[in-house]
């Protein structure tokens, strides 16, 4: 079943179907291929975390509590997406060598410098000292989490007013709820440049064509 129509294609927006059984990829012009990985990447990353991130939906409360009364909750599992998707974000963004030992923190860094700039403040915060805020997510969250299941020396918790982070209990604290807000908003903005602005828009046609070649 077509989940979108792209320059009259009816496209199920999964990679194998679209590419390889309809042949659908490499008939798109560059417009069509940037709509396509848009809208894929909003069905299968940022539209279903708007669900858990949202504290009112069925799938935030069905998250959070279990019938059995079992402890569970869905916060480190969706932060550690959010880190990730960026990092693939990001590789549409920039070229780094294949030999580049460090691209996909470049990937995750110029993701954050570019769309989150709030998040690339320095801070200084006990275990952390004075470093990027984005240098601790890469490090402590995304890596943390990816590696041991665990946030290194940080957490995520509700930050009271505008603020972003905060220290509580000599720890490091960081909003998530606020961190997912402008990350939405992030990415309203880079397929806007994408679709705009030359130089991002040959970046990201040359990621697309190495990732989604047919």
């Amino acid at each position: 079943m077509p989940n979108a129509t792209i320059e009259g294609f009816e496209c199920t927006l999964f990679y194998d179907y679209d590419c390889h059984r309809d042949h659908i990829l490499n008939q798109l012009s560059d417009n069509g291929k940037i709509d396509w990985l848009e809208k894929r990447m909003r069905m299968i990353f940022l539209d279903p975390l708007k669900k858990i991130y949202d504290r009112t939906s069925v799938a935030h409360n069905e998250l959070n509590v279990q019938a059995s009364g079992a402890p569970m909750t869905p916060m480190l599992m969706t932060f550690s997406l959010l880190m990730n998707g960026i990092e693939a974000l990001g590789s549409f963004l920039i070229i780094p060598s294949s030999s580049d030992r460090k691209k996909n923190y470049r990937r995750f860094n110029d993701f954050m410098t570019r769309y989150l700039p709030d998040w690339t403040v320095q801070i200084a915060a006990p275990h952390h000292g004075n470093r990027k805020l984005s240098d601790v997510l890469w490090e402590k969250y995304r890596n943390g989490l990816a590696h041991s299941f665990a946030i290194l020396e940080a957490g995520i918790d509700d930050v009271p007013g505008n603020g972003k982070t905060m220290i509580k209990d000599n720890v490091l604290q960081v909003d998530g709820w606020k961190f997912f807000a402008d990350l939405v908003s992030a990415v309203d903005r880079m397929f806007e440049e994408v679709r705009n602005l030359p130089t991002a828009r040959a970046t990201f046609l040359q990621r697309f064509e190495d990732v989604y070649h047919c």
